[in-house]
């Protein structure tokens, strides 16, 4: 991955996505004394609720000719089923969406509004990965990873462009990481273009493949996942992002289900936004693990997608 991919894909998806906001989370300077600027990236602001519409354009873009007449054909807990069930419908590209039995019933609907072929397998991904290459297979599809394929990584690092544009003093940058898509792309167009940007990855306690493939200096695939944060729940980053990840991404940390869910209830009762588990990672880190923290300087944080069944959100709160 080069930042020229990511450069290229803005240009690509331009047409088709939003420039999300950065605010100012002054609520979150004031409860945390914090002497830096706090600035949230609110992808849970974007076309489908998530940032996954960015690399779901970008690959479904660059196919061959032969390959948007054929389709394609992924697995998903419902982000990026949402993004490529949307695009593909955008685009008149046949998508074939593998989701597992239990995903969010509000996700379920959401993809399904767009008329992808659904096929629900599972539970487990190794499970849902199976149809994928069965499918792929049997019926000619071209397969896209929600976070290891290179057109998916190259369009969710174009979010670290448009942070750049607006920020360009930012000193730290706080993203989740499930699968590592968002994470490579963005650390790579950070790192490219100020390698000083201080990169921090959070993983929930339930799901830190990574926090611990980390410490052991190789990847490691978790057997049991226990998170609320559906979408970080990828066993294991992508091979592609892994060598990526451990070259760039600075520090790591673990929050527990009860540290989102705090924060989530500060996104909402101080500035009135709805965000999902996943989404609410990146604050988790910064509220509840002060050792991260830069004392000085742009601070960012990204939040990754709003799609939470609303009765569930309320009883967090």
């Amino acid at each position: 991955m080069h930042i020229a991919d990511i450069q290229k894909a803005k240009k690509t998806i331009a047409p088709y996505i939003r420039k999300t906001p950065l605010i100012r989370a002054f609520a979150l300077e004031e409860s945390l004394k914090s002497k830096a600027q706090i600035y949230l990236k609110c992808e849970n602001l974007h076309t489908t609720s998530s940032f996954k519409a960015r690399g779901a354009f970008n690959a479904l873009l660059n196919l061959s000719s032969e390959g948007k007449k054929r389709g394609v054909v992924t697995r998903s807990s419902g982000n990026f089923a949402q993004a490529l069930a949307y695009a593909s419908s955008k685009l008149h590209i046949p998508a074939t969406i593998v989701m597992p039995e239990n995903a969010p019933q509000i996700k379920k609907e959401k993809t399904a509004q767009y008329k992808p072929t659904l096929i629900f397998a599972g539970p487990t991904q190794k499970e849902e990965q199976a149809e994928v290459e069965k499918l792929a297979s049997s019926q000619g599809l071209t397969p896209l990873s929600p976070h290891n394929h290179n057109d998916v990584i190259a369009g969710q690092g174009t979010i670290a462009l448009e942070i750049l544009e607006t920020l360009p003093s930012i000193v730290q940058y706080f993203c989740p990481i499930g699968g590592g898509g968002i994470m490579a792309g963005t650390a790579t167009a950070f790192k490219a273009i100020n390698p000083a940007v201080h990169i921090v990855g959070i993983e929930p306690e339930g799901a830190n493949d990574y926090y611990l493939s980390r410490q052991a200096g190789k990847p490691i695939s978790l057997d049991r996942i226990n998170t609320i944060a559906d979408g970080l729940r990828a066993p294991q980053v992508g091979s592609l992002n892994w060598p990526v990840l451990q070259q760039l991404v600075d520090e790591a940390a673990t929050v527990s289900d009860e540290l989102i869910k705090a924060a989530m209830r500060m996104l909402y009762d101080a500035m009135g936004l709805i965000v999902e588990p996943s989404g609410a990672a990146s604050v988790a880190g910064l509220l509840f693990k002060p050792d991260l923290r830069k004392q000085e300087g742009d601070i960012v944080c990204v939040l990754t997608g709003a799609n939470v069944d609303l009765d569930l959100f309320y009883s967090w709160m």
